[in-house]
């Protein structure tokens, strides 16, 4: 596997994972946005899926940089490869791809129901500073955002 900055033409390869493996999928317009306007990595896989496809994006992070703070916007992860260290990858990327001084602040957002990515955060340091109440909708009704922060 191989973590790079996302390509423009990775676009198709994001948008299929958007839609297979986004429970909220954002869509074509969405993506094309943020591959020209934050910093994008993925994780792809170093053999192909098809004899026409010469990789597979498995894993796609977006985030934003306003002045000193850069915000994750959405991480992305095949369902067929959870739980095996691919968010964390992704997540180190996002953290070290600044120049010291470059961003003092990480900010993100999560759902309060998405157990195993607070964990994740929480174990590269992110701290808890304050919740949305009924953020998301969910199938039961609402549910709070997370909101995390963590300063360099």
């Amino acid at each position: 596997m191989i973590v790079r900055p996302a390509l423009e033409s990775d676009f198709p390869s994001i948008v299929r994972l958007d839609a297979l493996s986004n429970p909220h999928p954002w869509g074509e317009s969405l993506i094309a946005d943020a591959l020209q306007s934050r910093k994008n990595w993925v994780i792809e896989s170093a053999e192909p899926v098809l004899d026409t496809e010469p990789s597979h994006i498995l894993a796609w992070l977006t985030a934003s940089q306003t002045f000193d703070q850069s915000e994750l916007e959405l991480i992305l992860v095949d369902v067929a490869v959870r739980r095996q260290g691919l968010a964390k990858k992704l997540m180190v990327a996002w953290l070290e791809s600044f120049s010291k001084g470059d961003v003092s602040e990480y900010l993100l957002e999560v759902r309060e129901s998405n157990l195993g990515a607070i964990g994740l955060y929480e174990s590269l340091g992110f701290e808890l500073v304050g919740r949305r109440k009924n953020y998301y909708k969910t199938e039961q009704g609402h549910e709070a955002a997370c909101l995390f922060t963590l300063a360099v």
